[in-house]
């Protein structure tokens, strides 16, 4: 996966656990999130070589935790998401406009209106297809065809630097 698009939905998942007020912790910065991708990569390394121990695998469930790591791609952590939402309604999840109130006014204009609502609330039917093959792979297809037209809109990839 792209690492500019690995961030902007690192940095997505952040605003919506948020808003949901499931905050894992502050959002970090493009190379703050680089480096803790990059300590969670060597500590994997090390668990597999077999060099780690339960307090190994606790600090990456940890980064993982704080990246968010696999939020949007992982059915089993939307689901574990899910299952955490209170039943009363969430706006933000309700339509791909609402779901743009968590973009910033420049980011909107990057895009196509609705664009990033409905490539994001797209996943969530993720967890509900994994029984389901070949829907479950046709609802992949779709999600790289929006992928594509996405592109990177976070205003972190659009500051003019002076």
């Amino acid at each position: 996966m792209d690492p500019y698009r690995e961030y902007q939905d690192y940095v997505i998942a952040h605003r919506l656990r948020a808003v949901l007020g499931h905050v894992p912790g502050k959002c970090y910065s493009l190379s703050e999130y680089a480096a803790l991708r990059l300590r969670r990569g060597e500590l994997v390394r090390k668990l597999v070589a077999r060099q780690g121990d339960s307090a190994l695998l606790s600090r990456i469930e940890q980064i993982t935790e704080d990246l968010s790591y696999g939020f949007w791609s992982n059915p089993s952590v939307l689901k574990s998401f899910m299952r955490r939402l209170s039943p009363v309604v969430c706006p933000v999840l309700e339509s791909p406009q609402t779901f743009e109130t968590l973009l910033t006014p420049n980011e909107l204009t990057r895009l196509e209106p609705g664009l990033a609502g409905q490539y994001y609330l797209a996943w969530f039917r993720l967890p509900g297809l994994l029984n389901e093959p070949v829907a479950f792979e046709e609802a992949l297809r779709q999600q790289e065809a929006l992928s594509e037209r996405l592109g990177l809109f976070l205003d972190e990839f659009h500051q003019v630097v002076g």
